[in-house]
C-alpha cells in the first residue's frame, strides 16, 4: 500500500475558476463495448521518434536518440544535492501535434531511457485547447536511471523527482498526472524530452521511446458492471511471489518498506518474471534480513524525493526498461481488456484503492496500492498476486472478480503498468474503440 492516497482517491470536479469542488464517486473506466476513450500515443525505437522534431541529437549505435554534441549549455540546481549548480549540454525530441478527437481530462507520459552516470532526461507534456491556445509545458518528472551522486570522478545522478507547484488556470499535475480544469480541457497536445549530460561529458543519455497516455472524464455512472470472461479457462501465469510486509523497517531513508513498497514489489513481481533480474554485484551490501533485497532495490531506485515514495508510475515504468523490457502506463476498460494481455503471456500491474467493506475478502481497505494480476481462475475470478501479505506464500490470492473489476475501474480509471520482453508481442487491440495500448 501507499501512504498517499492517489489522484482518484477523492474525486473531484474542476471548475473554471480554479475551485477544488469535492463530489462523490469517480471516474471509471468501462468494459470495451463502453464509448471511453483512452489513447496511447507511442513513439519508440529511431524510426518512430524521427516523426517529431529534434536538437542536437542523433541516433545512437544501440539504438534510441543520443546527443550530437554541441548544443545548448543550462544550469540545474539539484533541490535534494549539495546546493551547487551543474553546467549541462542539452538536446531535445519534441513530439509532432497529437489531435486526440476529444477532450482530454488526464494525461500520463511514461518513458524508456538509458541514463549513464552524471546524465538524465526530462519529461514534459502540454495541451492545445479548442481555442487553440497552448498550455504551458509541465513537467511529468525529471529522470536518472542510477544513484551513484558522489562518484570518484565527474558530475554524479541527479535525485529523480516530480515537480511540485505547477498548477496554474489550465491544469493541476499531481506529481505524474496531468488533470485538466473544467473548461480548459485540450484536444490536441505535445509531449518533449530533454536530454542532459554534464558540460564536456562523454557519455550520453539515450531515448529509446516516449508514450502518452490520455483519456477523457467519465462519472461512477458511466461504469457498466462487471465484463464478461472471455478466456473461458483457467489461465495462470508463472509470476514470483513476494511480500512488501517482510521488508517493514528497512531503508527508513527509502519509506521503511512495508506500505509504502507495493508499486517496487509489483514491479519487481513482473521484472522477475520474465527472468530478467538484478545483477548480483548490484544487491551487495544491501541490507534486507528476510530476504530479497531486488525490492529494496526496486524501491531505491524507482525513489521520487519530491512525492517521497516509490509509487510514481512512470518511474516504475522506467526502472522497469532497465531489464531490456519495452514498458508504459496505460488505462484498461475492463478485465476483458486485460484477459487479452494474460492469454498474450504478459502479467499486468494494477494501480487500486478501496474501503474494506467494498472488498471484503482481500481483508483491509487502502488508499492507493499496486498488485499483479496473474490470471484467471475458470470462474473468471482473478488471481492476483497481492504484496500486502505477511508473507512470500501468502501473496498468491483469488479476488471476486465483481468487487475487484469495480474497484479496480471506479478508483483508477484501470489504470494499469505494462511490462513485457520486445519478443512478446502485445495483444490485437479491440476494435471499436480507442487503441489503450
Amino acid at each position: 500500500m501507499s501512504t498517499r492516497g492517489r489522484l482518484r482517491t477523492t474525486v473531484f470536479a474542476l471548475m473554471t475558476t480554479g475551485a477544488l469542488v469535492i463530489q462523490a464517486g469517480v471516474a471509471a473506466g468501462a468494459a470495451p463495448a463502453s464509448d471511453n476513450r483512452i489513447t496511447l500515443t507511442a513513439w519508440d525505437g529511431v524510426r518512430e521518434l524521427r516523426a517529431g522534431t529534434t536538437t542536437n541529437l542523433r541516433p545512437g549505435a544501440h539504438g534510441g536518440l543520443v546527443l550530437r554534441g554541441g548544443g545548448e549549455v543550462v544550469e540545474y540546481t539539484d533541490p535534494f544535492g549539495d546546493g551547487s549548480p551543474v553546467r549541462y549540454e542539452t538536446g531535445r525530441w519534441t513530439s509532432p501535434v497529437v489531435e486526440a478527437g476529444y477532450a482530454i481530462d488526464e494525461s500520463v507520459t511514461s518513458w524508456n531511457a538509458d541514463t549513464p552516470t552524471g546524465t538524465w532526461v526530462e519529461v514534459e507534456f502540454r495541451g492545445r485547447k479548442a481555442d487553440g491556445v497552448w498550455t504551458k509545458w509541465f513537467v511529468m518528472g525529471r529522470w536518472a536511471s542510477g544513484d551513484d551522486y558522489t562518484p570518484e570522478r565527474g558530475v554524479g545522478d541527479i535525485h529523480r523527482t516530480s515537480v511540485n507547484g505547477q498548477t496554474d488556470e489550465d491544469a493541476y499535475l499531481f506529481t505524474d498526472t496531468y488533470v485538466a480544469k473544467s473548461g480548459h480541457e485540450p484536444d490536441a497536445f505535445q509531449t518533449r524530452v530533454t536530454l542532459y549530460r554534464p558540460e564536456d561529458g562523454r557519455k550520453s543519455p539515450r531515448l529509446d521511446a516516449v508514450r502518452t497516455m490520455t483519456n477523457e472524464y467519465l462519472p461512477d455512472t458511466h461504469y457498466p458492471g462487471t465484463s464478461d470472461f472471455t478466456l473461458r479457462r483457467e489461465t495462470v501465469l508463472d509470476v514470483p511471489q513476494l511480500s512488501q510486509n517482510i521488508h517493514r523497517g528497512e531503508y527508513p531513508e527509502f519509506g521503511g518498506g512495508g506500505q509504502v513498497w507495493c508499486s517496487p514489489t509489483s514491479s519487481t513481481m513482473v521484472i522477475y518474471s520474465y527472468g530478467r533480474e538484478v545483477p548480483p554485484a548490484e544487491l551487495e551490501g544491501i541490507e534486507a534480513p528476510n530476504g530479497d533485497p531486488q525490492v529494496d532495490y526496486a524501491a531505491m531506485n524507482t525513489w521520487d524525493h519530491t512525492y517521497e515514495g516509490a509509487g510514481n508510475w512512470p518511474f516504475n515504468a522506467a526502472y522497469a526498461s532497465r531489464f531490456g523490457l519495452e514498458t508504459f502506463v496505460t488505462r484498461l476498460r475492463s478485465l476483458a481488456e486485460a484477459e487479452r494481455f494474460v492469454a498474450a503471456g504478459i502479467p499486468l500491474v494494477f494501480s487500486i484503492n478501496f474501503e474494506e467493506e467494498e472488498m471484503p475478502e482481500a481483508g483491509y481497505g487502502t488508499n492507493g496500492h499496486l498488485v499483479v494480476l496473474r490470471g484467471f481462475t475458470a470462474d473468471g475470478d482473478p488471481v492476483i498476486n497481492d504484496p500486502n501479505k505477511p508473507s512470500n506464500e501468502a501473496v498468491r490470492v483469488v479476488y471476486t472478480r465483481e468487487n475487484f473489476e469495480r474497484v479496480w475501474q471506479t478508483s483508477t480509471d484501470g489504470l494499469t503498468y505494462v511490462f513485457h520482453p520486445k519478443n512478446v508481442a502485445l495483444p490485437r487491440h479491440l476494435p471499436g474503440v480507442t487503441p489503450n495500448w
